[in-house]
């Protein structure tokens, strides 16, 4: 068995691993570059634009473009894995968002600990904590060689016993552990240790802010957004989703997430959204939350006693409604993502919205790593997904650095 990092041993993002064995190939993620995506392209893997048999299938672990972001441009017709949430997740966001599309792919599904086999490989999903819903280490097996691709993970989410559950009864006997260390060499730009503590801190911005509070906040991240909707009900105020997170919320079919109608949960449809519906025709996205719908003229009654998701680009239509006064902003994702739109932030705070940045990373940390890695000791380690290789060295001496596009021997 032989393998091939495309993308990923000296950036965070893009992720591209193939594995060969037997003469058959498979592919673990095809991601979407974070530096250069307008110019990024395919993989030099055969079967992706060109038929190729020997080429039999593409297991994205997670739903991030980093991971997933290139399948749209594949022109074979490849099979393809992931859970069916993420597959869900996916379809959502490209309708509302710039995010990619799974292309002409209907994927086929990934199920906690169900072996796939597919010509020499067998491949086991197995359910990880990340802040990507429905994420999954990869294990293959092949030529009685195993490696274990990790994917994105931590463990501090509301799945943190999946992490544990993996460190705690590995799967035995692992050739390589091919290992993401996003979070090395990084400072941690978060000051929450896990999302109860940033639940807890909402809590206290809720309930001491007398007019509406804006979260800021990835839809995208289940996690996130379970944390603003407990912080919500603590504060016992009504949460206002707009429609692009209700429908992330329903992609998941989790029924503790909140639902509107339900829980004091009601929905805007900011204009942009509506837009797109209304290009689209997609009325059939809209129509189911009439019942629910809260509109811009109620915003300003209903400030004192909501929790609102927001978006920089709804800021206009909140300034229009008049609901802003003695209100709250909290930024609650990658504070590279926030730096972006620190205009907005400045706009909302001079017209006096306190504001507070109350986030928690979605990647392992140096720590969690370590455990993870110390679960494998007898596993060569080969890091991904990281900008500081040497600094991952120091987790252990199985650590061998690889290069992109360098073949080696499992």
């Amino acid at each position: 068995m032989r393998c091939r990092i495309h993308r990923g041993c000296h950036e965070i993002g893009g992720n591209c691993i193939e594995i060969e064995s037997q003469g058959k190939r498979i592919v673990l993620d095809i991601g979407l570059p974070l530096k250069n995506e307008s110019n990024a392209t395919l993989p030099e893997i055969r079967g992706l634009t060109s038929p190729d048999d020997s080429l039999l299938g593409i297991f994205i672990s997670h739903p991030h473009p980093d991971h997933y972001g290139l399948l749209k441009r594949i022109t074979e017709p490849v099979p393809v894995y992931m859970g069916e949430a993420a597959r869900k997740i996916i379809e959502v966001s490209s309708f509302f968002t710039p995010l990619p599309t799974l292309g002409n792919f209907k994927p086929q599904l990934l199920r906690d600990g169900e072996p796939i086999v597919r010509g020499p490989f067998t491949v086991t999903p197995i359910s990880i904590d990340h802040s990507a819903h429905d994420s999954y280490c990869l294990l293959v097996e092949a030529d009685g060689k195993r490696v274990l691709y990790s994917g994105d993970l931590r463990a501090h989410g509301r799945k943190a016993h999946l992490f544990h559950r993996l460190v705690n009864n590995p799967p035995p006997n692992i050739d390589v552990l091919i290992c993401e260390g996003t979070q090395i060499g990084r400072v941690p730009e978060f000051a929450y240790s896990d999302e109860n503590a940033v639940a807890a801190r909402m809590t206290e911005h809720f309930k001491a802010t007398k007019g509406i509070c804006l979260v800021w906040c990835s839809s995208q991240n289940i996690d996130r957004m379970a944390s603003v909707f407990e912080a919500t009900r603590a504060s016992e105020r009504q949460l206002i989703l707009d429609v692009y997170t209700a429908e992330i919320m329903r992609a998941t079919g989790d029924t503790s997430l909140p639902k509107p109608g339900r829980d004091g949960v009601t929905v805007f449809l900011p204009l942009s959204q509506k837009a797109r519906i209304k290009n689209e025709k997609a009325f059939h996205i809209s129509n189911p939350y009439y019942p629910h719908r809260i509109y811009p003229e109620h915003l300003a009654e209903a400030a004192s006693r909501s929790v609102m998701i927001f978006r920089p680009k709804m800021l206009r239509e909140l300034q229009r409604a008049e609901c802003l006064e003695s209100g709250m902003l909290v930024t609650s994702l990658w504070s590279g993502t926030v730096k972006k739109e620190m205009d907005c932030i400045q706009t909302m705070k001079a017209s006096g919205m306190a504001y507070d940045h109350v986030h928690t990373s979605g990647h392992a940390t140096e720590d969690e790593l370590q455990k993870f890695v110390d679960a494998f000791p007898k596993s060569r380690i080969v890091p991904i997904h990281l900008e500081d290789r040497e600094g991952f060295g120091r987790l252990s001496p199985k650590v061998e650095y690889r290069n992109d596009h360098e073949s080696w021997e499992i």
